[in-house]
């Protein structure tokens, strides 16, 4: 419960942040994506290269605290105390992050090294030499988790080790402070070992950190430092080599990967053959989530992918009518009405889906539970073909609305002046053309561009494309 309360409430910051929910939606939909991919995709973790990227990275700390020859400066004990503890392991995660980051960078100019999406990449950027000839950084590196020593602002949390905290908490590497030795965790590292054991890069990078490491932490500074040259060429090669794209890492890890996450199995493995049968790049999220339902035999899994597409077209309903309220200054309640059927709606439109999604309040908890009920109570409204039945629709989804606005601390966007005109005070929205918006039409994804480009990476595929 904690895990997906914790992708729903940060998608629902990211949302809040970038203006495009003001509906509070994502915390309903996200919910219910969750359910199929058990916090295994999400907005911020969705590529083959950073997953197994973290999972060389968390495996060279657990090799180093196990050994019985690693041993912390005095210097150093004094900062971190024990060489187990959760403040030496993040900044083991920052530095080997930062050096793959400059490795990446170093060799961008090669065939088949591809930078973007590269975390801290372009702070890094900034950092380096301007001779073409060296592009390495013009500074040592730190060991440290202070800022001096971070490429991204809070890179605990925005960095590659902080976006893929979550899923490998829930795939039971560790716990939330990052301890390996947990009794459910046994598995999944022998799973690891094995996997990196098995791959020559991986394993010869490994190596070589964790004894670059050793080498590392006996600086008697509270805060080490190493030029670029002096750091081992085998582990910077080794960076290019087995990261060089999503790509590459997919053709290596593809086979770990699903075993590990048990992402083609179950609902998201019925996604997974969706996805591959239609081609989802090109088709729409609605087409594959009502394929992959054809395709689920449980009943189980089959109920969560069939409660998204009960779902999704009452609140891609919901999120249009807004659009409308949004897409001029000021309003009458009749311009409203009449734009709304021009929309090829009725006032029936909202409602009657509303009336029919009471069974599902179960599917829903917390945050996400109260903001469904909410919106469920349009249900409850007639279902006459009426301007006053319309009005009674908008204001109540106003209200809605600003209870939502209320709890971010926020002014609402639109409001109903004393005039009893609708009132925009944001960017306006352009309405969509009534061909392209057809009624029930789907408006969010549910992770499904996320788990797209997961699937192209281990699928040794491009990820130029979007649903």
């Amino acid at each position: 419960m904690y895990l997906n309360q914790f992708f729903t409430e940060y998608d629902e910051t990211i949302t809040q942040s970038l203006n495009i929910d003001p509906l509070g939606m994502t915390m309903i939909w996200s919910s219910l994506g969750q359910a199929i991919f058990n916090n295994r995709v999400s907005s911020i973790s969705n590529d083959v290269r950073n997953y197994t990227l973290n999972l060389v990275h968390h495996y060279v700390i657990k090799s180093l605290v196990d050994s019985t020859d690693a041993k912390l400066s005095g210097e150093l004990e004094k900062v971190y105390g024990q060489i187990d503890s959760l403040a030496f392991k993040q900044t083991c995660l920052i530095f080997l992050e930062n050096v793959f980051v400059f490795s990446m960078l170093a060799a961008e100019s090669t065939k088949g090294v591809q930078t973007q999406g590269i975390l801290g990449a372009s702070n890094a950027r900034l950092k380096i030499s301007q001779d073409t000839a060296k592009r390495t950084p013009n500074a040592p590196l730190l060991f440290t988790r202070d800022p001096q020593g971070q490429l991204l602002v809070r890179q605990l949390t925005l960095g590659v080790s902080g976006r893929y905290k979550t899923p490998f908490i829930e795939l039971s590497f560790f716990d939330k402070a990052l301890r390996y030795h947990q009794p459910h965790s046994v598995s999944q590292w022998e799973n690891a070992q094995a996997f990196i054991s098995s791959h020559n890069g991986l394993r010869q990078l490994a190596e070589t950190s964790v004894a670059f490491l050793k080498t590392l932490i006996k600086q008697t500074h509270s805060k080490p430092s190493v030029a670029w040259q002096d750091i081992p060429e085998d582990i910077k090669r080794q960076y290019v080599a087995c990261f060089a794209s999503s790509e590459v890492v997919g053709s290596y890890s593809k086979d770990f990967w699903l075993k590990v996450t048990a992402l083609d199995q179950n609902a998201s493995g019925s996604l997974y053959q969706a996805i591959s049968e239609l081609s989802c790049d090109h088709s729409s999220a609605q087409m594959c989530f009502e394929h992959a339902l054809e395709l689920e035999t449980d009943e189980q899994e089959k109920k969560k992918l069939n409660d998204i597409c009960q779902v999704e077209p009452f609140l891609a309903e919901c999120e249009l009518l807004f659009t409308v309220l949004m897409s001029q200054k000021l309003q009458t309640e009749t311009e409203v009405y009449d734009t709304y059927c021009g929309l090829k709606r009725h006032v029936d439109s909202i409602i009657s889906l509303a009336s029919r999604l009471t069974h599902l309040v179960g599917s829903f908890s917390g945050s996400a539970s109260r903001r469904f009920n909410a919106l469920l109570s349009l249900g409850k409204l007639s279902h006459e073909e009426s301007q006053h039945t319309m009005t009674a629709l908008v204001d109540r989804l106003l209200e809605y609305h600003g209870e939502i606005m209320a709890q971010r601390g926020q002014s609402p966007w639109v409001e109903k002046d004393r005039q009893g005109n609708y009132r925009c005070y944001v960017t306006l929205r352009s309405l969509p053309e009534p061909v392209k918006r057809p009624y029930k039409s789907w408006h969010h994804k549910y992770y499904l561009d996320q788990f797209s480009q997961l699937i192209r990476g281990l699928e040794g595929k491009g990820h130029d494309a979007n649903i």
